[in-house]
């Protein structure tokens, strides 16, 4: 645009000059100062325009980036979160925490005594990887067996003995931490109950180690009838002591609950 006003006016100012037949220095110098401004008039204007431009163009994009990055955060927000598994149930805590998987509670065989100690939730619908079918015949590997409740079966909540044990990994997307306190129901101020219920362990005459977990209250079973073994359930019971009685109690079988923050 700029080129075409310049082109314009140099037009106009060639045949101003011939129609008048400007000769001399002084008439064109008159010509020139009649004609500068209009051009700086034109090239303000045309400056405030693209500064005005310019700016605008600075503010989308500020806008767009600030929309990003709260777009980010509040993705950021709700992928994070208290991560916990809730052993003897298939579901989670209602109004405060949401579903990431169910599946069936597993871990070593309880007479190996090269065990793993933890136990795992295997979700219902495994993804297998490519090296599903690879043929290996020694015998140096590890194995995942299902779970079941042990005794005493009504601890944890009906006759569960030898039935298999469901379990749901649950988060809680305006928490940060998930913490299991032993010996309690309750939590202590500042945190949030997601559920209580019973300890468990593996019995202590079993070879394989095991790790303390929390069973629900409420516990449900994946299927029963059929004792298996596998990765088992126990109740724990307080061995006064090292352990101070009181508060605890000989004997007695420890509680547990789950907490948010």
């Amino acid at each position: 645009m700029l080129k075409f006003f310049i082109f314009f006016f140099g037009s106009v100012y060639s045949q101003y000059i011939e129609r008048f037949d400007v000769k001399d220095a002084l008439t064109e110098q008159k010509v020139l100062q009649n004609i500068r401004p209009i051009l700086d008039t034109y090239i303000a204007d045309s400056l405030d325009r693209y500064r005005t431009d310019l700016i605008g163009i600075c503010k989308d994009m500020i806008s767009l980036s600030e929309t990003q990055m709260e777009t980010r955060l509040d993705v950021l927000s709700k992928d994070n979160g208290a991560v916990f598994t809730r052993w003897g149930r298939t579901d989670c805590p209602v109004n405060q925490t949401s579903i990431v998987y169910t599946g069936y509670a597993g871990g070593s065989f309880y007479e190996h005594t090269g065990a793993a100690s933890d136990y795992a939730c295997m979700p219902h619908e495994p993804v297998w990887g490519p090296h599903k079918d690879f043929s290996y015949k020694a015998s140096d590997i590890a194995y995942m067996y299902g779970a079941e409740y042990q005794s005493p079966g009504h601890l944890f909540g009906k006759s569960t003995w030898s039935d298999d044990v469901p379990c749901a990994v649950c988060i809680g997307n305006q928490y940060t931490a998930s913490l299991m306190i032993p010996g309690r129901i309750e939590c202590y101020p500042g945190w949030t109950k997601a559920f209580h219920g019973n300890l468990a362990a593996g019995a202590h005459t079993h070879k394989a180690s095991s790790q303390y977990v929390c069973v629900d209250q409420d516990p449900q079973i994946s299927k029963g009838g059929v004792n298996e073994n596998g990765k088992l359930f126990y109740g724990v019971k307080a061995r006064c002591g090292s352990l101070p009685c009181p508060p605890y109690e000989e004997g007695k079988f420890l509680p547990c609950v789950v907490c948010l923050k």
